[in-house]
């Protein structure tokens, strides 16, 4: 059954009311805490416009019978090092994922601690699941199997060294 836009705006002048005596009765902290959720749903939503705008590209780009990503694993991960050093941008098929230093720290000894590789690729898992489970989402990944995660693993023992 098709909702009429009438009962969607009315949907949505009954939550900006309920907002708005919901704000009457918050402190500064409150606010600016609630300006910066805004602010990151906004983000949010532009860019799954633009991931969307790239899967399409990527599909007119894909020749039938053969599997994107790197090596024919069906992912591609690269890890970027902005100027601010205060992030890491872990692109993912062509999306792009912020992390911040201390997640990648994590993602790194992940990667070198444990005794063997497939015991790393199961800490990442549980890392992604506990700590970032939205990339898990996004990319349909379900399990330590994934080769997502063998993907990452080269990546981050490419790029990086454990001190």
């Amino acid at each position: 059954m098709a909702i009429s836009k009438k009962s969607k705006e009315t949907q949505k002048e009954r939550l900006t009311k309920e907002l708005n005596g919901l704000l009457q009765e918050m402190d500064e902290e409150d606010l600016l805490f609630l300006i910066k959720q805004a602010h990151v749903l906004n983000h949010n939503r532009q860019a799954e416009a633009i991931n969307r705008e790239i899967d399409e590209l990527n599909a007119r780009k894909t020749v039938p019978g053969v599997k994107a990503g790197g090596g024919g694993s069906g992912f591609t991960v690269s890890i970027e090092t902005p100027d601010n050093g205060k992030t890491y941008h872990f692109i993912v098929n062509g999306r792009k994922h912020f992390l911040d230093t201390a997640e990648t720290k994590r993602i790194v000894e992940l990667c070198y601690r444990p005794p063997t590789k497939s015991a790393a690729l199961k800490y990442l898992y549980q890392f992604f699941h506990a700590e970032r489970d939205e990339i898990l989402y996004e990319h349909k990944i379900t399990s330590e199997k994934s080769p997502f995660f063998q993907e990452l693993f080269s990546e981050v023992r490419a790029r990086f060294s454990l001190k």
